[in-house]
């Protein structure tokens, strides 16, 4: 397989990196409640963040979140199936729609990435800063849509 480099904001993240993640995503999603554990942290992380989920439905709220992860994933290995479904992303959680102010997502990265630490048994150091790259380049993309 090519070993390809994508540039982000002076780290590079290798294909292998968004593979390394997408298996590790996979062993922590069947060990057990992943999902419901990363918002037990996230919603605890910081308190703006809990009345923005007041009418959330969590069972509908659960697949969406495991979509969007892989959608973060597969947008880190370049794929367009990933850079269409993060765009959707971005334009639902703009300023003018659903209105998540950018600087929160450093909460959800960090809940995110506490969550794949509790739950994938094979979790190392190099592997959490896949996890940061790869989540990181998602966030980004997100984020820079606030305001659009």
């Amino acid at each position: 397989m090519e070993n390809r480099q994508i540039t982000y904001s002076e780290k590079e993240i290798d294909v292998n990196d968004a593979q390394d993640v997408m298996m590790s995503f996979g062993r922590a999603s069947i060990s057990g409640d992943f999902i419901g554990r990363f918002y037990e942290i996230f919603l605890e992380s910081e308190p703006s963040i809990k009345p923005i989920f007041k009418n959330t439905d969590f069972s509908k709220q659960k697949g969406l979140l495991r979509q969007g992860i892989s959608l973060i994933i597969l947008y880190a290995k370049g794929s367009v199936v990933g850079t269409s479904g993060l765009t959707r992303i971005r334009d639902t959680h703009r300023k003018t729609k659903m209105n998540i102010p950018p600087h929160l997502y450093k909460y959800w990265k960090a809940s995110l990435v506490q969550t794949a630490t509790e739950f994938d048994k094979n979790m190392t150091p190099k592997l959490i800063t896949q996890w940061n790259k790869v989540i990181d380049k998602g966030v980004k993309f997100i984020s820079e849509g606030y305001n659009l």
